[in-house]
């Protein structure tokens, strides 16, 4: 018989203790203990520096905590090793969009979108960076229809948001579509 090819040798995830203390830093922001969480996640991410998530999460705690500039590190350091973590580019959004960074802000929000097409919460931000900040009011009327679409009537503010924009579209003569 003609040999055969040996079968690559499978990618081992992160260790069962790597795991453990994963799983501890969860707990910990989630029971709002950010610097044990913070202190987890670091550890996590030096031990094993290819894994996405502690990145994504240390960036969420930083945020949390007012460190922008901190948290936006770890974000890019989140996307960097997996460009399709939705939740950082959202949240490096939230930050560009802060800093009146409003290209980047786009940008981060699309790449978001790109990634999850059904991610409500990029579509919320998107919406309101064409709404408030760009004055681009059919683009922040097509998002937050999608928005709404993904979340039904569990956001009590959005109606009055879309009844708002769609009034100012109707006073400057943009079309309105129902």
């Amino acid at each position: 018989t003609a040999p055969t090819a040996a079968e690559p040798p499978v990618p081992s995830g992160p260790s069962e203790a790597l795991q453990k203390q994963f799983a501890q830093a969860v707990v910990a922001m989630q029971g709002a203990q950010d610097e044990e969480a913070a202190a987890l996640f670091s550890d996590i991410a030096k031990q094993d520096p290819q894994l996405v998530s502690p990145h994504t999460d240390l960036g969420i705690l930083l945020y949390r905590n007012g460190r922008l500039t901190e948290a936006e590190t770890a974000f890019k350091d989140a996307l960097q090793r997996d460009p399709k973590d939705y939740v950082a580019a959202n949240y490096l959004g939230m930050i560009y969009r802060g800093s009146g960074r409003f290209t980047e802000a786009e940008a981060a929000y699309q790449q978001a979108l790109a990634a999850k097409p059904d991610y409500g919460y990029a579509h919320l931000n998107i919406a309101i960076l064409y709404d408030l900040y760009l004055g681009d009011l059919a683009k922040a009327l097509a998002h937050y229809q999608q928005y709404q679409q993904l979340v039904g009537d569990s956001d009590p503010q959005l109606a009055g948001w879309l009844a708002d924009l769609q009034q100012r579209m109707k006073s400057t003569g943009d079309n309105v579509k129902p």
